[in-house]
C-alpha cells in the first residue's frame, strides 16, 4: 500500500479542472469552432464584397486583420475563459466543504481515502486516467473528478511510486459488469462509497 497525505486547496482542484479541459475532446472541439467560425465569416464578407465592387476590398481589409489577430489569440481568450468559469464553480460554497486535509491510499483493491467531507473506496476500472504535472500527481475519476496531489507536499518517491502503480492498476483493472445487460461500459460510479465534487 502506498499512502500520501496532504492538504487540498482551492488551487489543487483548478489545477485538476484546467487539465481536464486541456485533455477534453469536447473542449478541443469547441475551440476549433470558434476559433474558425469568427475569421470564416468575415473572410466570407470580404470575398462576397469584392465580387460586387473591386474597391470594396480595400473597405474591408480591416475584417481580414481581425480574422487573423481572432485565429492567433483565440485560443488564450478559450483558456482565460474556462479559468474564470473554473474559478467562479470553485468559489461556490459546496465546494469550500472539500477542501482541507485529506489520505489517499492505493493498494491492489483500489483507491481509498479520507477527507473532510467523509471516505471513500474506488475500484481500479474508476480511474479514467493519470497525469503527472510539475506540481501535482492527478488521478482522474468520473470527468473533472479526482484526487489533485500536491507534489510540494509529498516526497518526490512517494509521488513517483503512486504515478507508475495508479498507472499499472487501471491499465490491468477489469470492466465494470453491465447491469442488467446494459452497456460494457465501465461505471465512473462503481465501488463508490463518498465522493465530494472534484476531489474525494
Amino acid at each position: 500500500m502506498i499512502t500520501a497525505t496532504f492538504k487540498l486547496s482551492n488551487d489543487d482542484v483548478l489545477a485538476l479542472t484546467l487539465d481536464y479541459y486541456a485533455a477534453s475532446s469536447t473542449v478541443r472541439r469547441s475551440q476549433i469552432l470558434n476559433q474558425a467560425s469568427v475569421p470564416f465569416a468575415m473572410i466570407l464578407i470580404a470575398a462576397l464584397g469584392s465580387f460586387r465592387d473591386r474597391g470594396y476590398f480595400i473597405l474591408v481589409s480591416p475584417l481580414l486583420i481581425i480574422a487573423v489577430i481572432w485565429a492567433v489569440f483565440y485560443p488564450r481568450l478559450h483558456r482565460r475563459y474556462l479559468r474564470q468559469m473554473a474559478e467562479k464553480m470553485l468559489n461556490e460554497s459546496s465546494y469550500q466543504n472539500a477542501f482541507g486535509s485529506y489520505t489517499v491510499s492505493l493498494s491492489e483493491k483500489g483507491i481509498a481515502s479520507s477527507s473532510p467531507v467523509g471516505e471513500a473506496n474506488y475500484i481500479w476500472s474508476s480511474v479514467n486516467r493519470v497525469s503527472l504535472t510539475p506540481d501535482h500527481l492527478l488521478i482522474f475519476l468520473a470527468g473533472p473528478q479526482g484526487y489533485p496531489i500536491p507534489r510540494a507536499q509529498v516526497p518526490d518517491a512517494t509521488i513517483q511510486a503512486m504515478r507508475a502503480f495508479a498507472e499499472r492498476m487501471s491499465q490491468r483493472a477489469e470492466p465494470v459488469a453491465p447491469p442488467n445487460g446494459g452497456s460494457a461500459t465501465p461505471s465512473a460510479n462503481s465501488g463508490i462509497t463518498e465522493g465530494s465534487p472534484s476531489a474525494s
